[in-house]
């Protein structure tokens, strides 16, 4: 009787020994959970504890994105005493003005000079025109839904091979997108649609094209690649560095070239751009792609001379994307400046993001939270992503 009540004291003290050890394994796992959950919500750095909620950050971030601002100040240079981005009060989804949107981040395009009747909202009369507190500061950036990454390389001496692969922003591969490879002609500003192609199982695709006069300055292209999927997009493009002795191509971000596209109406936009130089420019070219009503891309080309800078006004279709390249020649080498409408193009080809922002850049002082969401938008018809950056001090 005795050794029977021991097992059974025994039995029920290893039963409560297990529930205590399960129970402490449980509340271990359930703190590492809640500590992972917070760090990737929150990104807390520096002292202190996170003070903004999702819930406060969602509210705010609505705040910028479905009000239009009254009166509307896409198309006029007096700066209203209000703030949106709303192209209309449809919050499903969220539908963005492209007007807006280049206008907002004309300073980050124009970092000397602002294009004459599109001065942009200064960042702290901004704050109070939205009632943000001083403890907080913010950031909103916009870039494409599809991140495309691009390589250009010369092969059988006399071809150019161009290699596209598209992802998402969390590097998924994306099949079925249809990619337009284009030929960019530096001597004359002409694109070339060479093919049309659909990325395959694991997102790529490529295309072999010939090479006039290989060797020589009437060689000298960038490869440009327009990816679509639905309402979905993204861009990217390549210069395939031949060994010989053909011109020097400087794109993008190290043309030392500032391209932006603003809006004047529903169906014009501005394309502003300058070129920083310390020689005799030979020519300029501006080539402008855009989506036509038959959802394939149309071209055009704009012989500027020899000027540095240029303002034009290009009539294009009211929804559908919009690209466009500033091509200088200047001694022996190009410059290309590639912009978007609206104006979100960071011009860096070797990120394949490519988006701008407004607000701070890089928050100073003591940073107890930092809490950032990203929302769809619509933007002429395409979608878009839009990521709202909330910082507490």
């Amino acid at each position: 009787m005795y050794f029977s009540r021991l097992k059974k004291r025994r039995r029920g003290q290893i039963r409560a020994v297990d529930f205590i050890v399960s129970l402490f394994l449980f509340l271990l796992m359930l703190t590492q959970l809640i500590l992972i959950i917070i760090n990737v919500q929150t990104d807390v750095t520096g002292s202190g504890i996170g003070n903004i909620t999702s819930e406060e950050l969602d509210i705010f971030g609505r705040q910028l994105l479905e009000q239009k601002g009254d009166p509307f100040w896409g198309y006029q240079k007096n700066l209203p005493n209000s703030f949106g981005l709303a192209d209309s009060l449809s919050t499903t989804p969220l539908t963005l003005s492209a007007a807006i949107i280049s206008r907002l981040i004309t300073g980050t395009s124009f970092l000397i000079t602002e294009p004459t009747g599109y001065e942009m909202h200064n960042y702290n009369n901004l704050k109070e025109i939205i009632k943000l507190d001083a403890r907080y500061e913010f950031q909103i950036g916009f870039f494409p839904c599809l991140k495309v990454s691009v390589t250009s390389s010369i092969i059988n001496i006399t071809a150019n091979i161009v290699e596209a692969t598209v992802t998402n922003f969390q590097n998924t591969p994306i099949p079925d997108v249809q990619l337009y490879f284009y030929s960019l002609d530096l001597t004359n500003g002409d694109a070339i649609l060479e093919e049309i192609a659909l990325t395959n199982s694991t997102g790529g695709a490529s295309k072999e094209y010939l090479i006039p006069s290989f060797g020589t300055p009437d060689s000298d292209h960038i490869s440009v690649v327009i990816a679509k999927k639905s309402a979905m997009w993204g861009i990217n493009w390549s210069y395939a560095k031949t060994g010989l002795p053909s011109s020097k191509v400087l794109a993008g971000s190290e043309s030392n070239t500032t391209i932006w596209g603003g809006g004047i109406n529903s169906s014009s936009i501005l394309i502003s751009d300058k070129i920083k130089t310390t020689s005799a420019i030979d020519n300029h070219f501006l080539t402008i792609l855009y989506e036509n009503s038959s959802s394939s891309f149309s071209n055009q080309t704009i012989n500027l001379g020899t000027s540095s800078e240029s303002n034009e006004t290009i009539s294009v279709p009211t929804n559908g994307l919009v690209f466009f390249f500033s091509i200088v020649r200047e001694d022996d080498s190009y410059k290309v400046g590639i912009g978007s409408y609206p104006a979100i193009l960071d011009q860096n080809s070797d990120s394949g993001i490519f988006y701008r922002v407004f607000g701070e850049i890089t928050p100073s002082g003591n940073v107890k939270a930092k809490l950032s969401k990203i929302y769809p938008i619509v933007v002429r018809g395409t979608l878009m992503q839009c990521q709202v950056t909330l910082w507490s001090f």
